[in-house]
């Protein structure tokens, strides 16, 4: 599918609007933890503005060409949103697993049949990256992570 659009407009309000939905529900963070993000989400805010006036002073309208499966990336985007959902609920290391295992064989079943043997061959790589991961975020940045029911 090819799709001609002005890519500046369009990053800029994608930016905008991800900036919104991130910038709302921080009332339950401290007041010294959200000084990083708030300073990434202005960031992002100022960048987006950048772009769509940019996109409205000199356009620049690109032909997109999205190959693939329109179905296979709204899959991946609904499993996304299923992730963070139930981060909350699960924990950020069981609901990442899960996610990853998933993501991992639902689009490695594109190019081959995925086996169990298969599956077990990128455990260690699965679990390396959710590893560093979590201690980045634990242990680096001194985020703390969701740990819901299990983890």
């Amino acid at each position: 599918m090819i799709v001609r659009l002005n890519t500046d407009i369009a990053a800029g309000v994608l930016g905008l609007v991800f900036g919104a939905v991130l910038w709302f529900p921080r009332a339950d963070i401290g007041r010294l933890s959200i000084i990083f993000p708030r300073a990434i989400l202005l960031i992002l805010t100022l960048i987006s503005v950048a772009l769509v006036v940019k996109g409205f002073i000199r356009p620049s309208g690109r032909q997109i060409e999205i190959t693939g499966s329109p179905r296979r990336l709204v899959t991946v985007m609904i499993g996304f949103f299923l992730w963070w959902g139930l981060v909350e609920v699960l924990g950020f290391l069981l609901t990442t697993l899960i996610a990853f295992f998933a993501l991992t064989w639902y689009l490695a079943r594109v190019e081959t049949v995925v086996t169990w043997q298969r599956m077990l061959m990128w455990t260690p790589i699965i679990l390396a990256l959710v590893s560093v991961f979590y201690l980045t975020f634990t242990e680096v940045l001194n985020v703390r992570l969701p740990t819901g029911l299990f983890f």
